[in-house]
């Protein structure tokens, strides 16, 4: 009974004894590792991502792939084709009647605050978690994108054997009651620079009695390839209290190909080349040659009349 007892303050104390610069460190250790995965990710020539999205019991597929190329991320998704490197973001998109792209978005690196990265998560959207299969957290955020929210507090840290680590949080929304809170858990594997393995949250939608909470689950299993990790597989299921059409799940199952795109593809000219060099005097009207020519047999004409009569003028005195 004793050694009953002694576990389980052991195990108590693992969930809830956490000091404050335990957590701390963890932060620290967290976003080293979320920028090292990132930079590896980065390294990938290319991640293929087949989806299987399922809500109201109907399921769609779709493939996304992913190429990289010094420090460029290009989103090949059906006949779109979604660009950040260091100078721009852009987004293309070929049309189905000329075959030809068409320009959907594009901002340079002159732009205020970090406008070309906000656009282009913005034209990727929910479709976040598939082209950064190392850093993703759920939907659109990553991990560092939940530690920055504004309000996020963490909490207690729990251990799963030697590898894994859980950071529990929460947060207040903003400019609602303390009542309403957003709490989560994300479960880390430290001998994997920090990859993360499972997300779990409940979002309360609606503040007050009438709130609706939202849970979401993802787990990600990973594997070793070349001495580093790589996600495999991706899970998600939302799901509400009580149900509403918003619940789905979401299965991505990723693979790694060999050949990556071409460095050209990772420029905006690739899909929209500059337009032809028009002749400055291609509207110039063309040459009159019968008018031109019937001036000057008149000028030579006249030239000869004109000396005929200053030479009979001459003659004549």
């Amino acid at each position: 009974m004793k050694r009953y007892w002694f576990l389980l303050a052991l195990v108590f104390g693992c969930a809830q004894g956490a000091t404050a610069g335990e957590v701390e460190d963890l932060l620290v250790r967290i976003r080293e590792g979320q920028a090292e995965l990132r930079n590896w990710e980065l390294e990938i020539p290319a991640v293929q991502a087949e989806r299987d999205f399922t809500i109201r019991g109907k399921t769609e597929k779709g493939t996304f792939v992913t190429f990289h190329h010094d420090n460029s991320t290009l989103v090949a998704w059906e006949n779109r084709r979604l660009c950040l490197n260091p100078t721009e973001a852009f987004g293309v998109e070929k049309t189905a009647t000329s075959g030809q792209y068409a320009l959907l978005f594009q901002f340079g690196n002159k732009q205020p605050g970090n406008k070309m990265e906000e656009s282009f998560r913005e034209a990727v959207g929910k479709r976040h978690l598939l082209h950064r299969p190392l850093t993703a957290a759920v939907q659109s955020s990553t991990v560092l994108d939940v530690l920055n929210r504004p309000g996020f507090k963490a909490g207690s840290l729990t251990r799963d054997g030697t590898d894994l680590v859980t950071l529990h949080y929460s947060r207040a929304l903003p400019d609602q009651s303390d009542v309403v809170i957003d709490r989560g858990m994300l479960t880390f594997s430290t001998g994997n620079q920090y990859l993360l393995t499972r997300f779990e949250y409940e979002l309360p939608v609606k503040p007050g009695e009438k709130s609706r909470p939202l849970r979401g689950v993802m787990t990600r299993k990973f594997t070793s390839r070349n001495g580093r990790p790589v996600v495999t597989e991706a899970s998600q299921v939302l799901s509400s209290t009580p149900a509403d059409s918003g619940d789905n799940t979401t299965k991505v199952r990723y693979t790694y190909p060999a050949q990556g795109a071409s460095p050209d593809e990772f420029r905006l000219e690739h899909y929209l080349p500059p337009p032809p060099v028009l002749d400055v005097y291609e509207d110039r009207p063309p040459f009159n040659w019968r008018l031109w020519g019937g001036i000057g047999v008149s000028c030579i004409a006249l030239s000869v009349l004109l000396t005929w009569w200053v030479r009979r003028k001459r003659s004549q005195t």
